[in-house]
């Protein structure tokens, strides 16, 4: 008795309708306090990015505009790190994007590196190939996308999900392409390991705050563990998460 005539005074003068509005408001302050918090990261990322790029020999084209769909100055930064400090010889990457400018700039400077890009979109390609590119040389796989399935869920991925890439050695493969799918997103790379991996390796996932691309990841370190293969993984966080998957030797990676 008691409890239907709480329920009926709240009604009465509003009550339930302020709560849900106090309740709503909370939502709107948690969601533009993690916006904040998100720009605040990008911003300090853009600086200690440019700090640490300002006298690199191999990046001579330093006007970069990461951020939006592209990947965000966090993972840039992550990027040069590794090519700068680890020197990779073999270089994949899925998307083509501002993270190219680094990688080809850097396979440009060091003759015994092999860098290819992955991009199914004809008209991004040659329009990024003016400007920057008609200096360089780079090597983009035109390769179309396909709706495929990987353990009975439908993912996008890139034809014949890359096969032709088994038995090719990388020690660096950035996955940023194709676009998103709720499950298994980004699976091509699901269907190439552990056989293009070198023996030291490190693999970014882009948009790993999505839950197709953490279950990727999940299902990655599932199939290299399988084989025996120790990794090291973190995430880092910027405006978006990259998440950092690496070979025992390199997990200094994971404190950078």
């Amino acid at each position: 008795m008691k409890k239907i005539i709480k329920q009926f005074i709240w009604k009465l003068f509003g009550i339930n309708r302020i709560l849900f509005e106090q309740e709503q408001l909370g939502t709107k302050l948690t969601t533009l306090l993690a916006q904040q918090q998100s720009l605040q990261s990008e911003i300090l990322m853009s600086a200690k990015f440019n700090d640490t790029i300002n006298e690199c020999p191999w990046l001579k084209y330093k006007n970069l505009s990461a951020g939006g769909w592209a990947s965000d100055y966090g993972l840039m930064y992550t990027l040069f790190r590794i090519l700068n400090d680890i020197h990779p010889h073999r270089i994949l990457e899925f998307g083509l994007g501002q993270s190219s400018k680094l990688i080809h700039q850097y396979a440009n400077y060091y003759d015994d590196t092999y860098a290819v890009t992955y991009e199914h979109d004809v008209k991004w390609i040659d329009f990024f190939k003016k400007g920057l590119f008609e200096q360089y040389q780079i090597n983009i796989h035109n390769a179309e996308l396909e709706e495929t399935q990987y353990k009975g869920e439908n993912t996008l991925s890139y034809k014949n999900n890359c096969k032709e890439l088994i038995g090719q050695r990388f020690d660096l493969i950035l996955i940023d392409a194709p676009f998103g799918s709720p499950r298994y997103s980004r699976s091509q790379i699901l269907n190439i390991i552990p056989d293009c991996l070198s023996d030291s390796f490190c693999i970014i996932m882009d948009d790993y705050n999505r839950n197709g691309e953490q279950e990727t990841i999940n299902e990655l370190k599932e199939i290299l563990a399988q084989h025996c293969i120790k990794t090291f993984q973190t995430i880092y966080k910027a405006s978006k998460n990259h998440c950092l998957i690496c070979s025992e030797n390199l997990h200094f990676l994971t404190t950078l």
